[in-house]
């Protein structure tokens, strides 16, 4: 790492989650901890939003597509009723070419995925009227990263919004310029816990962005290290003990929990060697207020980044 690591960009400045403009021309993460957090509600939230303001701004339609699969009626491992995906001509969406008929948006196909996933081949198609569709996806980042190509340097959307995998934020890193909403319901019990994830991704964004290294390894000029790959509890044991600057390549890359991360970060510095923009936190509080939440997390930055359920505010017509 040559010189001092460049300061995050501010977190303050963004555009709100209840306004299009959070979402035109961008590719957009929704990641949660956890099953049945809220991701796809908001997704669908976000699609009006991304969906209205592009008609306004005479943009294409928005493109919406999963991690995986989403969209079903039922959870297939729990058997709890989930939200539809709904679209609307013009919207672009990925799924499995069997699901393509019965989402009765009697869609166009634009491109086919290569390979062939569990579920059949996936088609990125543009709906021709209005239908619910069960999206589905590539589960490797590698094949994120050939579809969201596809789609935006393809033409065919230049504001894409992507179901991400639970409890898996690493598909946010498999394009560049992504952003990434992190989505999260919260009720009594739970509390402390969520408070510690929106803490810890809090650190995670405010990690400086490391000066170009020459190369991997070690830098005896600096006693710098750049981990390749992960940097877990195991791979941090093995940084050599004069080391005092580490970088990751992003902020995915770090696999350690809240405590962990502040050990770590007592005894050397971490950077990261490439930014991956945050849009915000998404909460939904269950059985305790807004103000409640925002007493136990007693940090105003990270308040101002939290956008409380703006699905239900814009029910409320408060958005």
């Amino acid at each position: 790492m040559n010189g001092n690591p460049a300061a995050p960009a501010s977190l303050a400045a963004l555009a709100s989650l209840n306004s299009p403009e959070a979402y035109l021309g961008h590719v957009m993460f929704v990641s949660g901890p956890e099953k049945h957090c809220g991701k796809t509600t908001f997704l669908n939230r976000a699609m009006t939003l991304a969906r209205r303001g592009a008609r306004v701004a005479g943009r294409v339609p928005p493109a919406v597509m999963t991690v995986g699969y989403d969209g079903e009626a039922r959870d297939f491992l729990t058997g709890v009723r989930k939200p539809a995906v709904p679209v609307q001509p013009g919207d672009i969406f990925v799924t499995a070419e069997r699901f393509l008929r019965p989402s009765g948006t009697c869609p166009e196909i634009l491109d086919v995925a290569p390979g062939v996933g569990a579920l059949g081949r996936l088609c990125l198609a543009r709906a021709s009227r209005d239908g619910m569709v069960a999206l589905v996806g590539p589960e490797g980042n590698k094949a994120v990263s050939w579809i969201l190509e596809a789609l935006v340097e393809g033409g065919l959307a230049d504001t894409v919004l992507v179901d991400g995998a639970i409890n898996r934020i690493t598909q946010a890193a498999s394009r560049k310029a992504a952003r990434f909403v992190y989505v999260l319901r919260v009720d009594r019990a739970g509390l402390h816990r969520a408070v510690d994830r929106v803490r810890r991704i809090g650190a995670l964004m405010a990690l400086p962005v490391a000066l170009p290294m020459t190369g991997r390894g070690v830098s005896p000029a600096r006693v710098s290290f750049h981990v390749d790959g992960a940097l877990t509890t195991e791979t941090a044991a093995r940084i050599p003990g004069d080391v005092r600057s580490v970088v990751v390549d992003d902020f995915t890359k770090v696999f350690l929990d809240r405590s962990e991360l502040a050990a770590f970060t007592r005894e050397r510095s971490l950077a990261v060697a490439r930014q991956i923009e945050f849009a915000g936190f998404v909460v939904s509080c269950r059985g305790l207020s807004d103000e409640e939440f925002l007493h136990k997390l007693d940090d105003q930055e990270l308040a101002e980044l939290v956008c409380f359920n703006p699905y239900r505010a814009a029910a409320e017509g408060a958005a």
